[in-house]
């Protein structure tokens, strides 16, 4: 006796107009789902099964093409997951760990009347959002110091220096030398080089929107900003080169999409690399900011250490 067809959809590829496809299963970390009162998105399933991995990196690792349900490949975050699907991502998410609830004194690099310089560490928000999902260094800032005002950001998954404001002099300096584009940062980022980037030089290219993602940026011909950014290679080994970086704009996601563009995707990074990374985080710190001697102020440069593997 044949049985019936059954109503569950099978797991399927899909392309971005909708149509499916075969694909091989690619080996990871492979998750059962079950305790589903109801048939759930992929993306939401996946945020509320790893919730450090965040929204974005969800996003991209779907749609690029590296997440597979049941042994084919699913493109489409909106396809339903039901009870014993078997999910693969390709490298075991981050566990999920509490936000901080207060600020810990270790990542203080300087405190006067003026200015606050704190290392954010890799994974915390540096304000925050409009989901209010976790904790963030702003929060936290102010629960310890006081009223305190933010000049600068870093992206969630970046480590390093953000200076904060606790005086109305200081706001006031800290705004023009941003906006006049006298303070000098630099960061520090591991690359693979499948073309390998001279020792030095300089990225000139526009920054705008990205066609199809709203959570990233590409490089435009046309449209977009104008974005610059100095770099030095300094030191190289097993395809993997140590670069120096001076933005000279200020974009979003600017050194990101330029390495990208460069064939230089920084280590560890979800959304612009080509692939997926073993690194558990995003190889990029934000180490120095020298401010200027200006407006009563005198010149201050500030350093962030490297956190464990920038070192070589």
């Amino acid at each position: 006796m044949k049985q019936g067809k059954s109503s569950k959809p099978k797991a399927r590829s899909a392309d971005r107009t909708g149509r499916t496809r075969r694909a091989s299963p690619q080996r990871g970390h492979a998750i059962t789902a079950s305790d589903l009162s109801k048939p759930t998105r992929l993306d939401r399933y996946l945020r509320d099964r790893f919730p450090a991995w965040g929204r974005s990196a969800v996003q991209s690792t779907i749609t690029a093409g590296h997440v597979f349900v049941n042994g084919r490949k699913v493109w489409l975050g909106s396809w339903q997951i039901h009870n014993g699907d078997r999910i693969e991502v390709p490298s075991p998410p981050p566990d999920k760990t509490p936000g901080p609830t207060k600020f810990d004194r270790r990542w203080l690099i300087a405190e006067d009347d003026h200015l606050i310089a704190v290392n954010k560490p890799a994974g915390l928000l540096s304000h925050t959002t409009r989901w209010r999902e976790a904790a963030n260094l702003l929060d936290l800032v102010q629960a310890s110091f006081g009223d305190v005002a933010l000049f600068h950001r870093l992206d969630r998954d970046t480590s390093g220096l953000i200076l904060f404001s606790r005086s109305a002099a200081a706001n006031r300096y800290l705004d023009r030398a941003f906006r006049e584009r006298t303070v000098e940062k630099q960061y520090v980022a591991l690359v693979r080089t499948p073309n390998r980037l001279a020792e030095e030089g300089e990225i000139v290219a526009r920054i705008g929107p990205h066609p199809s993602r709203r959570d990233m940026q590409s490089v435009v011909e046309k449209g977009g900003k104008q974005a610059v950014t100095r770099y030095k290679v300094q030191a190289e080994r097993d395809g993997i080169q140590q670069v120096y970086l001076w933005p000279q704009t200020g974009r979003t996601h600017q050194l990101r999409v330029h390495l990208a563009s460069a064939a230089a995707p920084i280590l560890g990074d979800r959304l612009y690399g080509p692939k997926p990374e073993e690194e558990e985080r995003l190889m990029l710190h934000a180490w120095q900011i020298t401010l200027p001697a200006t407006a009563g102020f005198s010149e201050r440069h500030f350093t962030a250490p490297l956190p464990d593997g920038f070192e070589w």
